[in-house]
């Protein structure tokens, strides 16, 4: 089967939505199929293609307008032949292309997340009249898109997986050493690292390494410092995908804190779990909740609540016994419903399905 995705952003840029659409798209060309993805990318960043068994053609970015790229080459770039074109939200450009191209080839929706931007819905909606499918990881996302009103027939709930044995492969914490935890995700607000930060100030024996870049930075780093964490806080900015694993075999657990459902389903999440590692979530109204089980896999916290969040990082931090079972635990639950093959064969079965129908 010939499958081709639109996407924003792709490998080696690190973000979720680049990481799933990299997971499926290794996936399906792990079983036998034809992939080709279409993504934009800024001048001066186009990666190499280490890991890829799929097609990638970049449309180079001019300029930006807001959080949209300019990239010219995009449509041009999509006109592709394909029996399934898979359109993975939000991204305006992709819709575009869509709606240019020949309306036989049948058309699935990834829906990541709503568009922030409402002038670019009426474009999304007609994407979403066309597909055959729309396909979100939880009925969480579901049940918080504005989007999707109106769409639910279409809906097919099909869990983000990723590439277990890449995580597999992280040994354990270095023994002996100072308890370690990790963030990893971009610096922005709804990430909540201000609240972790304030609650790092209330465990003197545990530090921290951050791993990502955003315009939120240079104020995290003030706030550090102001909580005189300095020295126990390392700032790694924007890491190189294929290190994150790395980076992870320093941590002894992975803190999640977000605060708002922008997070609404943080890979990074499993990726730990993968790895053997406890994690800590807040409880979120998203699909964060359908991945860590608290008291099993980690602990889950409050939103916005430092001393609740504190409570956790001590519980953690000074109990390896816990930590081990947890991330044990976290491995197994991956293994059995969050794996790459997993996803990729769930969407191939529904690939099957629409063309089936269309024949």
């Amino acid at each position: 089967m010939r499958i081709l995705h639109l996407a924003k952003y792709y490998w080696p840029r690190s973000g979720g939505m680049e990481r799933v659409v990299q997971s499926l798209a290794e996936g399906a060309a792990n079983l036998g199929h034809q992939v080709e993805v279409v993504a934009v990318e800024t001048l001066g960043r186009a990666g190499g293609s280490a890991r890829q068994r799929s097609s990638v053609t970049r449309a180079f970015s001019l300029a930006a307008l807001g959080t949209q790229e300019i990239a010219p080459g995009y449509i041009a770039a999509a006109w592709k032949s394909a029996d399934i074109i898979h359109v993975h939200h939000p991204h305006p450009l992709a819709d575009v292309a869509c709606l240019l191209r020949a309306r036989r080839t049948p058309v699935v929706v990834t829906q990541h997340a709503d568009s922030r931007r409402s002038a670019y819905r009426p474009i999304t909606r007609l994407v979403l009249r066309r597909a055959a499918a729309v396909v979100v990881p939880s009925r969480a996302h579901l049940a918080l898109s504005n989007e999707l009103m109106g769409f639910e027939s279409k809906v097919e709930v099909i869990p983000f997986g990723i590439d277990q044995a890449r995580w597999e492969m992280v040994p354990p914490p270095p023994p002996g050493a100072a308890p370690r935890a990790i963030f990893i995700g971009r610096l922005v607000s709804y990430k909540g690292l201000d609240i972790l930060l304030r609650a790092m100030e209330r465990v003197p024996d545990l530090r921290l390494d951050v791993v990502g870049s955003g315009p939120e930075g240079p104020r995290l780093r003030t706030l550090a410092q102001a909580l005189a964490i300095t020295d126990r806080v390392r700032w790694y900015g924007e890491y190189p995908d294929e290190d994150l694993p790395r980076r992870m075999a320093d941590a002894d657990f992975l803190v999640l804190p977000s605060v708002t459902v922008e997070e609404m389903f943080g890979l990074v999440v499993l990726e730990a779990m993968a790895a053997g590692r406890a994690v800590i979530t807040t409880a979120l109204p998203s699909a964060v909740r359908e991945v860590n089980v608290p008291g099993e896999t980690g602990l889950e916290v409050p939103l916005r609540d430092v001393t609740a969040l504190a409570k956790a990082l001590e519980t953690l931090a000074r109990d390896p016994a816990l930590r081990k079972r947890m991330g044990e635990a976290g491995r197994k639950r991956v293994a059995g419903q969050f794996t790459q093959t997993a996803m990729a064969e769930k969407h191939i079965d529904l690939y099957e399905r629409i063309r089936a129908k269309t024949r």
